[in-house]
C-alpha cells in the first residue's frame, strides 16, 4: 500500500511513496504525531537524482523489517532538499557540526520542535538499524541526554544567524590566489580542497570570477576548462555535464546531470570562447545549451514550464550504462574504421563491470571517453568528432535512460536563463535567442501578485530571488528590453522586504515560518551561487545600468554582510567577490542608434562586469547628456572615467578592453 507521498508533487517524494515505511513529509502535523507518541523523529532529505539515496532505500527503506523497526520507534519524514532548501539547510549545518562532513541522503534525528539531537548520512542497513535502536534507546532511557544534545545543536544552528558584518580586507584577492594555488591540480587542472584530490567538482562559480581577471586567472580557467570538457564528466556526445568526477583525472563521473551545473557551466565556456576565440569552447556550451532544449525541457498540456532540475545517475542498465561505450558499440554506430578510430581518440578500451566495495556495480572506465593525454591536436580532432555527434546520439536513443526530475526550480531556471544569454551572445544562434526570451517570460509569471514563487504554491527563498534577478539582467543585455530590468528591480525590492537583515544582507526564508528553527543566512557559494551574493550581483548590475546609487547601497550591504565569512574561505566565496569587482571595476556600455554591427560588438564583450544598455526610454541617469544624440556609437564608461565615443566595431573592441 502506498504512504502519504503518493499524493505528493515532488518525484523524490513519490519515489518512496510504495515503501513499507509510514513516510510523512514535512508538515506540522508529523511532529504532533510523534509529540502525541512521544517517540523521535526522523528527518530524512534527500533528491531525486541522488544515487546514495536510491542505495539507501533500496537496502534500507524498502527493506519490511527495518521498515516495521523504524515504524515502530520513530515518526518518518521525508523531504526532497529542492522543494525545501531552507530545511535541508537547517539539517546539512547539523550533520557537518557532528561529523565534519555532509552529503545526501541526510539524515537527522530530532526532537518534537524539530531539534536535531544526531545526524548522519548513508549507512548500510546493518549499521543503520543498530543506530536507529541505540538512538531511541537513548530517547526512552535517557531524555535528559536528548534535551542536552538538542539545546547545543539548536544554539550552534541559531548561533549561524547571527550578524558577522565586516569589510573586505583589500588583501582578499592575495589569500585568494594562495588558497587557488595550493589547491591547484596541475596534472589534472581542477582544484581539490582539504588535501583531498578526489572527488573533483566543477569549479563553476571560481570559473566565472577567474575569466574576469588577469593573465594568470585566465591561464587557470582555461586550463580547467579544458580539462573538463575533455573528461568523462563531459557527455560529449549528449551535450552538458555531469554532477562530478569520483577520480582526480575527470575520468569516471558520478552521473547525474544537474540543471544548475550545466547552467553555469554552459556561460563559463561561451564567455571562454568570447574572450579567447577558440571554436571547441564555442562547440561545448552550444552542445549543453543544446542538450537542454532536446532534453530537459517541460511541458504541461503542450505549455512549456521551463527546465527539469535534473537527470539520474542510475539507468536501468546499472550507472553510467546509458553513458558507457564499448569499442563494439562504437563500431556499431559508425562502422569499423570509424569506430576504432574513436576508440584510440576517445581512449575506450574493452572492460567488465565489477562490484565496488559497496557491492554495487560499477561504471566500465575504460568505457567512459576520456580523450585528454593523447599527444594529439585535439583542437583539430574535436573538430573532427562534431558531425558524428548526432549519429551516437541517435544510436544511444533507444537504451534506456536515466529518470528525469521534472521540478521546475525558479532559482535554476533563473541560473539557466543566465547560461543561455551567454550562450546566444557567443553563438548568435536563433534557437538560443528564442530561449532567452521564452524563459524570461515564463519566469516573469512566477512573480505573482503574493510574491515570487519557487513553485506553484511555494514561496521563493533567497537563491530563487537572485538566480531570477541576474538571469534577468542578462536577459537584458541580450535582448535589450528596459521590462527585463524592471522586473529585476521588482524581484530585488521584494527580497529586500521579504528576506532582507539588518545587517544588510539577507536570510534564506521569509519571516514567520513557525516551522523552522532559524530563517538561515547564505554566505558562502555551494554547487549553486549563493542567493544573497547573486543579490549583490544583481543590484551591482542595477547600478550600472541605471545609474541609481540605491542599488549600489543594496550590493554593499550584502557584500558586507558576507564579507567575515568570505574573507576565512575566499575560495567558497566568488559569488560575492564577483559583486564587488563590479562595484570597482564595472563598465557600462550604452549603445546609441540601431546600427547591428555595433550593439554586435558590445554584445561580444567577455566580462561579467559589463552592462550593455541600449538608449531606451527610461529615466536612467545613465542616459544623461547622450538623450540628444542621433549619430549610431558606443559609449563605454568604467567608474568615473568615460572613454572616446566607439564608432566602428573595431572600436567598440578596443574600448571594451581599455583600461582593464
Amino acid at each position: 500500500m502506498s504512504n502519504r507521498l503518493a499524493a505528493c508533487s515532488s518525484p523524490y517524494l513519490r519515489q518512496h511513496a510504495d515503501n513499507p515505511v509510514a513516510w510523512w513529509p514535512w508538515c506540522p502535523e508529523a511532529f504532533a504525531e510523534a509529540r502525541r507518541r512521544d517517540v523521535p523523529v526522523l528527518v530524512s532529505i534527500g533528491y531525486s537524482t541522488c544515487h546514495w539515496c536510491h542505495v539507501m532505500a533500496h537496502e534500507s527503506f524498502e527493506h519490511p523489517a527495518t521498515a516495521a523497526l523504524m515504524n515502530e520507534r520513530m515518526v518518518c519524514i521525508k523531504v526532497d532538499r529542492e522543494e525545501h532548501p531552507e530545511v535541508d539547510a537547517i539539517y546539512m549545518d547539523a550533520v557537518q557540526a557532528l561529523t565534519g562532513r555532509g552529503g545526501w541522503p541526510l539524515n537527522a534525528f530530532t526532537d518534537h520542535d524539530g531539534q536535531p539531537f544526531y545526524a548522519l548520512t548513508y549507512l548500510p542497513r546493518d549499521r543503520w538499524c543498530s543506530t536507529v535502536s541505540q538512538l531511541v534507546g537513548v530517547w526512552a532511557g535517557d531524555r535528559a541526554k536528548v534535551r542536552n544534545a538538542c539545546g547545543d545543536l539548536a544554539g550552534h544552528l541559531r548561533s549561524e544567524d547571527a550578524s558577522s558584518a565586516g569589510a573586505l580586507d583589500p588583501a582578499i584577492w592575495d589569500t585568494l590566489d594562495q588558497q587557488l594555488l595550493q589547491a591547484f591540480d596541475p596534472d589534472h587542472p581542477g582544484f581539490g580542497w582539504g588535501g583531498q584530490t578526489a572527488p573533483k567538482f566543477p569549479p563553476s562559480q571560481m570559473l566565472h570570477l577567474l575569466l574576469d581577471g588577469g593573465e594568470d586567472h585566465l591561464s587557470l580557467a582555461l586550463a580547467i576548462l579544458t580539462a573538463l570538457q575533455d573528461g568523462g564528466i563531459h557527455d560529449r556526445v549528449g551535450g552538458g555535464f555531469h554532477r562530478y568526477s569520483v577520480d582526480r583525472e575527470w575520468r569516471v563521473p558520478h552521473f547525474e546531470k544537474m540543471l544548475y551545473d550545466n547552467a553555469q557551466l554552459m556561460g563559463a565556456f561561451a564567455r571562454a570562447h568570447q574572450r579567447t576565440g577558440r571554436a571547441d569552447f564555442l562547440a561545448t556550451a552550444i552542445n549543453a545549451a543544446d542538450y537542454l532544449l532536446r532534453d530537459l525541457r517541460v511541458y504541461d498540456a503542450g505549455r512549456f514550464l521551463g527546465y527539469a532540475a535534473a537527470e539520474d545517475a542510475d539507468d536501468p542498465g546499472g550507472e553510467g550504462s546509458f553513458y558507457a561505450w564499448s569499442p563494439a558499440q562504437l563500431a556499431a554506430a559508425l562502422g569499423a574504421e570509424r569506430g576504432a578510430a574513436f576508440a584510440a581518440a576517445w581512449d575506450i578500451t574493452a572492460g567488465e563491470a565489477d562490484l565496488g566495495h559497496s557491492g554495487h556495480p560499477e561504471p566500465v572506465a575504460s568505457h567512459i571517453p576520456h580523450p585528454r593525454g593523447t599527444g594529439a591536436d585535439l583542437t583539430t580532432l574535436r573538430a573532427g568528432w562534431e558531425d558524428q555527434l548526432p549519429v551516437l546520439r541517435a544510436a544511444r536513443g533507444p537504451r534506456p535512460r536515466p529518470g528525469r526530475d521534472d521540478k521546475v526550480l525558479t532559482d535554476q531556471n533563473g541560473l539557466a536563463l543566465e547560461g543561455f544569454a551567454w550562450v546566444a551572445r557567443a553563438s548568435g544562434e536563433a534557437r538560443h535567442v528564442a530561449a532567452v526570451r521564452e524563459l524570461a517570460e515564463v519566469l516573469a509569471a512566477r512573480h505573482t501578485s503574493d510574491g515570487l514563487l519557487r513553485l506553484p504554491g511555494r514561496p521563493a527563498v533567497v537563491t530563487d530571488y537572485g538566480a531570477l534577478a541576474c538571469g534577468l539582467l542578462a536577459a537584458f543585455d541580450l535582448l535589450g528590453d528596459p521590462t527585463l530590468v524592471d522586473r529585476a528591480a521588482g524581484v530585488i525590492d521584494e527580497a529586500v522586504a521579504r528576506l532582507g537583515a539588518d545587517d544588510g544582507g539577507f536570510h534564506v526564508a521569509p519571516a514567520g515560518r513557525a516551522d523552522l528553527l532559524r530563517r538561515g543566512r547564505e554566505h558562502l557559494d555551494n554547487a549553486w551561487p549563493a542567493g544573497q551574493a547573486q543579490l549583490a550581483v544583481a543590484a551591482a548590475r542595477l547600478a550600472l545600468i541605471t545609474g541609481a546609487e540605491r542599488w549600489r547601497g543594496i550590493a554593499e550591504g550584502a557584500i558586507r554582510a558576507a564579507a567575515t565569512q568570505v574573507g576565512r574561505a575566499p575560495a567558497n566565496g566568488a559569488t560575492t567577490l564577483l559583486a564587488q569587482r563590479l562595484l570597482q571595476d564595472g563598465a557600462t556600455a550604452v549603445v546609441v542608434g540601431d546600427d547591428v554591427a555595433l550593439l554586435r560588438a558590445a554584445r561580444s564583450g567577455w566580462s561579467a562586469a559589463l552592462a550593455i544598455v541600449p538608449r531606451c526610454e527610461r529615466p536612467w541617469t545613465t542616459f544623461d547628456g547622450r538623450r540628444d544624440l542621433t549619430e549610431p556609437q558606443v559609449l563605454v564608461c568604467r567608474g568615473t572615467t568615460c572613454l572616446l565615443p566607439a564608432r566602428t566595431p573595431g572600436e567598440v573592441a578596443e574600448r571594451l578592453t581599455q583600461g582593464r
